[in-house]
């Protein structure tokens, strides 16, 4: 009986993860890199998570819902995460098995920076990733897609952020292990044309080393 019941826990597990593995809902926005970089973006390393900084200007002013929050940024720098983990209100062990065993909500975590973006950041790693109008356009998009708005096309703020003035907004994707904040972020570099593979980049440290790969480190992080 138990070397049954260990097949059967064994065949659980198997369905659990082919079911999560094909439930992967990141939006799609790829192009073919170009030489023509007339611009940048920017990954930020925050522990576990990255974000990703655009230059408030870069951004069509419908693309994003959440633009008229922020007037007077320099840079709006995105990340996501689970609904409950990320905005700090399920921490410790249960909070991190919650947010990776099964299906939860998710959020989007955007900081308006009005300064220098490395002053803002100055303790975390930074890398530029230099994109052209394509590249460009089709984060600008992927991030759009990660939003959840009303039938206004309003975005909804769900809790106070980390910064000064940033602000957590709902979004419509799922997140799991398989769709974790790092794939997010592997799908923001793969739509800024680097070469990455999203579905199996699960730690942010694969997410900078893909990022360098296409960029350049301009900061370190003193970790």
């Amino acid at each position: 009986m138990a070397h049954w019941g260990r097949r059967v826990l064994l065949l659980l597990l198997v369905g659990w993860g082919l079911l999560f593995a094909t439930r992967c809902h990141l939006p799609r926005q790829t192009v073919t890199p170009t030489a023509d970089s007339t611009s940048a973006v920017y990954v930020v390393k925050h522990g576990w998570h990255a974000g990703i900084a655009v230059r408030r200007s870069d951004i069509p002013d419908d693309r994003w819902p959440v633009l008229d929050d922020f007037l007077s940024a320099r840079y709006l720098e995105v990340g996501w995460g689970e609904a409950r983990y990320y905005t700090g209100r399920s921490r410790g062990v249960w909070g991190v098995l919650r947010a990776g065993a099964w299906p939860t909500g998710s959020v989007l975590h955007v900081v308006p920076v009005e300064g220098a973006l490395l002053d803002q950041f100055s303790s975390h790693a930074v890398v530029r990733v230099p994109v052209g109008p394509g590249e460009l356009d089709a984060l600008t998009a992927f991030v759009a897609e990660s939003f959840a708005v009303d039938s206004t096309g309003q975005a909804t703020v769900t809790a106070p952020g980390y910064y000064i003035n940033s602000r957590f907004y709902a979004s419509p994707l799922t997140y799991h292990v398989f769709n974790n904040c790092n794939h997010w972020a592997a799908g923001a570099l793969e739509a800024a044309g680097c070469d990455v593979a999203p579905r199996w980049t699960f730690t942010v440290g694969q997410v900078v080393r893909q990022a360098r790969t296409c960029g350049t480190l301009i900061q370190e992080s003193p970790e």
